[in-house]
């Protein structure tokens, strides 16, 4: 089966974790889980294995509730699924994978897919201005996509 695709989840500047887990219990925890999966999958690389021996070098998710794949990269700071077509040149090492939810598409994202071109760069720029601002990091994106927060407050359904 494919993945619902959706351009918001992989940006090039900010990448949306709704996928790749759930019931994630804290910013800090997460970070930790992501450090230590990003450490093993440069390890995998140094030692010549694949990234699908990287993908099943475990079937549980880290304690933090996050997945064993989604790593970090330094040069563009921010968080990605090595696994995941839009990075891994169209290939989808996810499909039957015992934890990835390839399946799983937020309300927002949903929305985003329905709208016109001008009407989707109008969002992508509030995005960006959200994240110049300092209103949102790695972490905010996705569990203000996941919650449906960004789309209430685009759409001007959020009173603060």
């Amino acid at each position: 089966m494919r993945y619902v695709k959706s351009d918001l989840c992989q940006l090039g500047w900010v990448s949306c974790m709704g996928c790749c887990g759930h019931k994630f219990k804290s910013k800090l925890h997460v970070a930790k889980g992501i450090e230590k999966n990003t450490k093993e999958l440069h390890t995998h690389v140094q030692r010549g294995k694949s990234l699908k021996e990287f993908m099943n070098r475990t079937k549980d998710v880290r304690e933090s509730g996050i997945c064993a794949n989604m790593v970090y990269d330094v040069r563009k700071n921010m968080i990605y699924c090595p696994v995941h077509p839009e990075v891994n040149q169209g290939v989808d090492l996810r499909i039957d994978h015992h934890y990835c939810d390839i399946l799983h598409v937020c309300k927002t994202a949903y929305f985003y897919d329905l709208w016109d071109d001008e009407r989707k760069k109008a969002f992508q720029k509030f995005l960006k201005k959200k994240r110049r601002a300092g209103e949102i990091d790695w972490y905010d994106y996705s569990m203000k996509m996941a919650d449906d927060s960004l789309l209430q407050e685009f759409e001007g359904l959020k009173w603060d």
